[in-house]
């Protein structure tokens, strides 16, 4: 009894993992011209909102030439010392402090499209940078980043970005030496191999106290 009721949880974990893999990999393939002029649209609705700041034809190109392949984007920001709000806005706090009223809400947004920060850091030696902080992102795709910039969530946010942000700088990369979902599957691989490992240990050593 106690061996198969192992193996359903080892099945139950395995296929958690599968599935949470699936996820967070992406299969969808790239975006459709159809697709695209529906997130153009999407985003383009939301530009009298305060942070619905976008280039819409630089986009519009980024999106029209998707290959479906996860990517990165290494973000480089200066603050402003005080928020610059709008004029009917109240400016108050600081430039890093707007900025991380966005990052509070762009974490969630990231969440629930499978991406997310792999690396963010501030300038120690601000001597030998022009740049405040570093932040890398992971996309699943250029679809979810897209659903991002859509979501009215993203647009009322970024009013707090751009309060915060004196400037900045975006460069997309994609990892070309290890494939991205290696780390994941050696972790997942070395935790079942773990779980039964300690699994048969328990079942011999009920075996051998049993009279």
């Amino acid at each position: 009894m106690q061996l198969n009721t192992t193996k359903a949880l080892f099945l139950l974990f395995f296929c958690s993992i599968a599935g949470a893999m699936y996820w967070y990999s992406g299969t969808a393939g790239p975006l459709s011209q159809q697709e695209v002029d529906y997130y153009i649209s999407e985003i383009e609705a939301q530009s009298q909102i305060p942070g619905g700041k976008h280039d819409l034809l630089a986009l519009r190109e980024f999106l029209e030439t998707d290959d479906g392949k996860s990517f990165y984007t290494v973000n480089l920001y200066k603050f402003y010392d005080l928020a610059h709000y709008d004029a009917n806005e109240q400016a108050t706090g600081t430039g890093r402090r707007a900025f991380d009223r966005f990052s509070e809400a762009m974490i969630r947004l990231l969440a629930r499209q499978a991406s997310h920060p792999i690396f963010a850091s501030n300038w120690i030696d601000q001597g030998a940078s022009r740049w405040d902080r570093i932040v890398v992102v992971r996309y699943r795709s250029r679809r979810d980043i897209a659903t991002i910039f859509a979501n009215p969530i993203f647009a009322d946010a970024a009013a707090h970005k751009w309060a915060g942000l004196r400037e900045n700088e975006r460069l997309l990369v994609q990892a070309l030496h290890v494939p991205e979902f290696l780390l994941p599957l050696v972790l997942v691989l070395v935790t079942l191999i773990s779980i039964g490992a300690l699994a048969t240990r328990k079942n011999n050593l009920s075996f051998l106290n049993t009279p």
